[in-house]
């Protein structure tokens, strides 16, 4: 933490997880600052509350990260690293000693909590001792009972002569469990966080739901799939499996999302040609003209819908590695390039040039063999079965000839 500035007579400090930081916090620290003539808002996230102990928290470095995003724009807005690099379980007694000592004695010091926190407040380490030494702003969402919380305030004013101002934010109506769940549910979330902190947050795939599959469920699919398709096919997925989940210890994947994607990528490939017309306009997917044309490359959109369907599976990585592995797509995901090269490089497939070097290459480098993959798979269909390839195969291989060795 820096020394303070010259001028700060009066310091707000706007403690929390962050969990992400949103628009509330912001309006909650601008309301405060302007509400108290605050020269400074201060925010500091959490290291280890107590209070959340077993709370899976999303590492200290990203919360922190998201609120300097968040902040930076706001000159009266500073963000501290005092609670995340502190080691053991983290007091606000003892973050507001030390901010005190940073600041100086002389500074006036704002604590903003929410409303259940004062109800709380006297479990809290040295209690008595912080309800002396700075100001609490109690801040609470229209609605809330208020006069309980206005009571509560007045019995602490008495008994320990301590000072607690009181403030409605309209914004807090927004909360960081609601955005993690938003998320969880691939419901969008612009508006409620920062521009900044919500491309972060997609950058680093922060609050993204994660599979997790039990031995019966994963028994369960196996079933679902071996009644679906000959022996034979099923001979070449289990490959597939092997191989992606060979790639997904390399690449550090969520293991079950790969077993999925790879066990279901071929699940609509035997059915009829009209079958798959039946349920290309059941499921209403959408085909480009060439899959008009060629509608056996649809079997990917296809086994797509019906693991969505059938099984209630919506990961979007997941459903778009199944529906794209046939021809691929412009931007894949590191899962539908694992998926795409194991179903090239399965060890049941026919031998073909270029095979194992695909495969080793994928090893080390998705993207060196993506560009060996397409380019083996454009030679056989154009030169060996005299085929048309889909447009987009021209597009990737320009893409990932920048990749070749």
């Amino acid at each position: 933490m820096r020394v303070t500035e010259p001028g700060i007579t009066k310091l707000a400090i706007m403690g929390g997880t962050f969990d992400p930081i949103h628009i509330g916090h912001l309006v909650t620290a601008e309301e405060v600052r302007r509400e108290f003539n605050i020269d400074e808002v201060l925010f500091v996230p959490t290291g280890h509350p107590p209070h959340k102990s077993n709370i899976n928290m999303t590492t200290s470095e990203h919360r922190y990260l998201m609120t300097v995003l968040a902040t930076v724009a706001n000159a009266r807005f500073k963000v501290s690293r005092l609670e995340i690099d502190r080691e053991g379980v983290t007091y606000t007694i003892d973050t507001i000693k030390e901010i005190k000592k940073v600041y100086g004695k002389d500074v006036r010091l704002y604590f903003i909590t929410g409303a259940d926190a004062i109800h709380k407040i006297l479990t809290w380490k040295e209690s008595e001792e912080l309800l002396q030494i700075c100001d609490f702003v109690a801040v609470t969402r229209p609605g809330h009972n208020t006069q309980e919380l206005l009571h509560q305030i007045e019995e602490l004013k008495r008994n320990y002569q301590t000072c607690i101002h009181f403030l409605e934010v309209p914004a807090l109506a927004i909360s960081s469990s609601n955005i993690r769940a938003r998320i969880h549910n691939m419901k969008s979330i612009k508006y409620l966080v920062p521009e900044e902190v919500e491309n972060y947050i997609k950058k680093h795939n922060l609050y993204e739901y994660k599979i997790c599959l039990t031995v019966e469920e994963r028994d369960r699919m196996c079933s679902y799939v071996t009644l679906k398709m000959s022996p034979k096919r099923y001979v070449h997925t289990q490959g597939v499996v092997e191989m992606a989940m060979e790639f997904a210890n390399i690449y550090h994947m969520n293991c079950d999302e790969v077993f999925i994607a790879a066990l279901f990528h071929d699940i609509a490939k035997e059915l009829s040609l009209e079958e798959k017309h039946k349920l290309c306009m059941h499921y209403k997917i959408e085909l480009d003209e060439f899959e008009k044309k060629h509608i056996d490359l649809a079997h990917g959109k296809i086994g797509a819908a019906l693991l969505e369907n059938d099984w209630g599976i919506t990961k979007p990585s997941v459903l778009d590695s199944i529906r794209y592995h046939t021809v691929g797509r412009e931007g894949m995901s590191d899962l539908e390039k694992v998926i795409y090269l194991a179903d090239m490089t399965e060890e049941g497939r026919s031998p073909y040039k270029g095979k194992e070097q695909i495969k080793s290459l994928a090893l080390y480098n998705l993207n060196q063999a993506m560009y060996k993959a397409l380019y083996s798979s454009f030679n056989y269909v154009t030169r060996t079965l005299g085929e048309e390839v889909h447009p987009v195969t021209y597009k990737l291989l320009e893409y990932y000839k920048q990749y070749d060795l």
